[in-house]
C-alpha cells in the first residue's frame, strides 16, 4: 500500500523505531554472545549469506514505510540504493576476477539490479553497459579502469542522495540539505584521505577529479569539507598526543564517522514535525548495520572483544 500516512504519522513511526537502536551497552552484549544478535543466521557457515540475512532483518522497518507518504519516498529510495552500489561493485568485481565473500544486500521492490546476475558469466563491459542502463547514465559507459568506475559510483550514489531535496517542499529541503551537505563534506575528506594515502594523489589532482566527478555544486561542498577537515585536524593532534602514534586512514575514517553519527543524532530531536528525525533515523540505522557486520565479522577471525567495541560507531 502507498502513500497511507501523512508526516506526524510517519514521525511516530520513525521516533518508535529510533527508541528500538543499539547503544554501546547492546553491542557489548552481541560480542559476548553473538547468537543474541536479532536475525543473526547462526546456523549458516557462509558470511555473505549471514550477512545478507542480517541485513534483510535489519532493513525490513525501512522497506514498510518506504511509500509511506509520497513526499519522503525518493528520499527513502535514494537511502535504500546506496546498498545497491555495493550489490553493483559486486558484479564489477566478479566480471574482473578478484575474489570477494561481499553480501548482496537485498532491497526488495526498490532494487534496479538482481542478485541472479551472479550467476551469469558477464565480462567487465557487460557490466559497465548494465550498470549505466540502470543508472541512466552514459558517463559510465566511458570510464575506464576497474577502480575509477567504482568510485564514480559513490559519487552517484551521493549525488543520488542530493538530489532528492528538489522533490521536498521549500522547509524540508532546507534542512534536508543541511543535513546532507554536512554528510557529504565528510564524504569528501574520507575520499580524499583515502585517494593521498592509497593511490598517490596529489592534492591538485585530488580537487580536480572530486570536480570533474561530483555533479552537484562542489563549491560550496569545498568549504565544508574544509572546515571539517580543520576541525579533523584539531581532534587528530588530540590523538597523537594520547596515544604518540600517527593516527591510520581506519582511525581517521572512525574519528570523522563517530563525529558524524553523534551530529546526526542531535539532529534527531530538533523538531518533531521537520524532516530531521527521518533522514536521522536512517543514517543511524545505515551505522547500526556496519556495526553489526563489524561484530559478525570480527567474530569469525577471532578478534578480541575489545578491539570489536572499539570499532563501533554508536552512543553510549
Amino acid at each position: 500500500m502507498r502513500h497511507f500516512a501523512d508526516p506526524p504519522y510517519l514521525h511516530a513511526r520513525i521516533y518508535a523505531l529510533k527508541s528500538r537502536l543499539y547503544s554501546q551497552s547492546h553491542y557489548a552484549g552481541m560480542i559476548r554472545e553473538p547468537e543474541t544478535i536479532p536475525g543473526n543466521d547462526a546456523g549458516s557457515s557462509n558470511p555473505a549469506e549471514i550477512r545478507e540475512t542480517l541485513f534483510r532483518h535489519e532493513i525490513a522497518p525501512v522497506l514498510a514505510i518506504a511509500w509511506a507518504h509520497e513526499e519522503y519516498t525518493p528520499l527513502f529510495i535514494a537511502y535504500l540504493r546506496q546498498y545497491e552500489t555495493n550489490n553493483a561493485k559486486l558484479l564489477l568485481a566478479k566480471a574482473a576476477g578478484h575474489q570477494t565473500i561481499n553480501p548482496w544486500y537485498d532491497i526488495g521492490a526498490f532494487a534496479l539490479l538482481s542478485k541472479e546476475l551472479l550467476k551469469k558469466e558477464l565480462s567487465w563491459q557487460d557490466v559497465r553497459s548494465l550498470l549505466a542502463e540502470a543508472y541512466q547514465d552514459e558517463k559510465i559507459n566511458k570510464l575506464t579502469g576497474y577502480r575509477r568506475l567504482t568510485l564514480y559510483l559513490d559519487f552517484c550514489t551521493a549525488d543520488s542522495l542530493c538530489r532528492c531535496a528538489d522533490l521536498l517542499s521549500a522547509g524540508a529541503a532546507d534542512q534536508y540539505r543541511e543535513m546532507m551537505l554536512k554528510r557529504l563534506a565528510i564524504l569528501v575528506v574520507i575520499w580524499s584521505n583515502r585517494l593521498k594515502t592509497y593511490y598517490r594523489f596529489s592534492d591538485e589532482k585530488i580537487e580536480r577529479f572530486l570536480k570533474e566527478s561530483l555533479s552537484f555544486d562542489y563549491k560550496g561542498l569545498e568549504n565544508r569539507a574544509r572546515l571539517e577537515k580543520e576541525n579533523l585536524n584539531r581532534r587528530l593532534e588530540t590523538m597523537r598526543a594520547a596515544t604518540g602514534q600517527e593516527p591510520s586512514v581506519s582511525d581517521i575514517e572512525q574519528n570523522l564517522e563517530q563525529h558524524y553519527y553523534n551530529w546526526i543524532s542531535s539532529a534527531f530531536h530538533r523538531d518533531f514535525h521537520a524532516i530531521y528525525s527521518v533522514v536521522a533515523y536512517l543514517w543511524l540505522l545505515y551505522f547500526q548495520i556496519r556495526n553489526l557486520f563489524k561484530i559478525i565479522e570480527g567474530k569469525r577471525f577471532g578478534m578480541p572483544a575489545a578491539t570489536i567495541l572499539n570499532q563501533m560507531i554508536c552512543g553510549t
